[in-house]
């Protein structure tokens, strides 16, 4: 069964392009407070980084792909694309000041420009493309193609309009439909930003409407000096026990659990083995979650001397760890740990010495750890803490589907070794048995 067809690329081209656009104007928009209109297209579509996830889709899906093999070819297919592109825009817009608008860039920038799109391509091809590709291949083969033909008309259609016609008859780009209709979604996403962004800080928004009474207009505009006008005022960001603090405290401890869980393997059993969670990024969500689930309880402790501490995490690590274990051989048919083998356990999902050990920890994070991370936390700009928080959020989420996906699917390998379905094809190519296993060396399926 193939992986992808020709349609299905058309589908990806269009959706990478149209989220690399989205992503364009939402960055210029913070950036800026203004929505400027990105793209060689009329469509809201950006076309190089559409090509670079075209690249990576087709290039991942042969055998004997290794991951520098991929990222280094994708790094040089940027810079040729990057170059290409220029070439033609110059060839279309033959007149004098085309050079001025799509001026040639050097060999550094082009090199530059393809690790910017690169680095995000391969996160997107490992921790959501999975997902997009499910859904492409659950819908009827007829829509797929529909869709395609219809997107491939509009594309040609926007080429013969914007570069074609134009040399022979003069219309301008303002007057072309597909641009107002860009121009009116760049701008209803700038606004909605901003007005999301004055909706959290209402003071913000007043600074702004006297700066436009007494000035015309607001001297300063942008996430930078919107930040800094926040930190003038006072505002930290996330105070206290807030969403967006624990989602940044997730990202860190995640980070964090996993470099301590690898040296300590390495010190003790001198081999250097994986311990992330995920099948993207060294993240140990046992760990992060765990430290986010610990600080909410610590927090409701009353009493918040140390021996309260020590009962409140001793109980909650004994069931955090037991509810970890019961939860992934339920869903997923995979035994991470097993202590039965040790005296005091229960179910040889958690045991004393380890409960003991959740309370001394539980100590040690309330008086040595979550104080200095709370406070590095506080100290990030609001408005750009609280939009790495969603984004940070849509990583993990995504990376977190990603990996049920490839779990379930090596667990139900077990029954049926060859693939029902595009889905199976998929997650068996990209993730066969032996990557599994390097993925998560320390796992067992049950019954082994």
């Amino acid at each position: 069964m193939p992986l992808f067809s020709g349609t299905d690329l058309v589908l990806y081209f269009f959706f990478y392009g149209f989220l690399a656009w989205i992503t364009a104007t939402i960055f210029v928009s913070l950036k800026e407070q203004c929505y400027r209109n990105f793209g060689i297209l009329n469509l809201p579509i950006l076309v190089q980084p559409a090509l670079i996830m075209i690249f990576l889709i087709f290039l991942s899906s042969g055998k004997r792909v290794s991951t520098p093999g991929l990222l280094f070819m994708t790094f040089l297919y940027g810079i040729f694309t990057n170059n290409i592109s220029l070439f033609f825009l110059h060839k279309f817009y033959q007149n004098k000041n085309s050079r001025e608008i799509f001026p040639k860039g050097n060999l550094k920038i082009s090199a530059a420009y393809s690790i910017l799109l690169t680095i995000p391509g391969y996160v997107l091809l490992k921790s959501f493309h999975p997902l997009l590709f499910s859904v492409v291949s659950l819908l009827p083969l007829s829509l797929v193609h529909l869709l395609a033909a219809l997107l491939l008309l509009s594309l040609v259609s926007d080429i013969v309009l914007l570069y074609l016609l134009p040399r022979k008859y003069y219309i301008k780009r303002e007057e072309i439909l597909a641009h107002n209709r860009k121009l009116r979604l760049g701008e209803w996403i700038s606004r909605g930003i901003w007005n999301r962004i004055y909706r959290q800080y209402p003071s913000l928004l007043a600074e702004n409407e006297e700066n436009s009474v007494e000035h015309g207009a607001s001297p300063s505009a942008g996430i930078a000096a919107s930040d800094q006008r926040l930190q003038q005022q006072g505002i930290i960001f996330a105070e206290g026990i807030h969403f967006y603090k624990l989602i940044w405290m997730l990202l860190i401890t995640s980070f964090m659990g996993d470099i301590i869980e690898t040296v300590y393997v390495f010190l003790t059993a001198h081999v250097l083995m994986r311990r992330s969670s995920l099948v993207l990024g060294p993240f140990s969500i046992v760990w992060g979650l765990g430290a986010v689930i610990l600080t909410l309880v610590l927090s409701k402790v009353k009493k918040q001397n140390n021996l309260s501490i020590f009962i409140a995490g001793f109980f909650f690590g004994g069931a955090f760890e037991y509810l970890c274990s019961v939860f992934t051989e339920v869903f997923f048919g995979m035994k991470f740990w097993d202590y039965s083998y040790m005296p005091f356990n229960i179910d040889g999902r958690t045991n004393l010495l380890f409960m003991i050990f959740w309370g001394i920890v539980s100590v040690l994070w309330f008086h040595y750890a979550y104080p200095p991370i709370s406070r590095f936390i506080e100290k990030i700009p609001p408005i750009l803490g609280s939009v790495l928080a969603i984004a940070i959020t849509l990583f993990f989420l995504s990376d977190s589907m990603v990996t049920a996906m490839v779990m379930v699917r090596a667990t139900d390998r077990k029954e049926h070794p060859e693939p029902r379905n595009a889905i199976e094809s998929f997650i068996d190519q990209e993730y066969p048995e032996n990557v599994v296993r390097a993925l998560w060396p320390n796992m067992n399926f049950l019954g082994e």
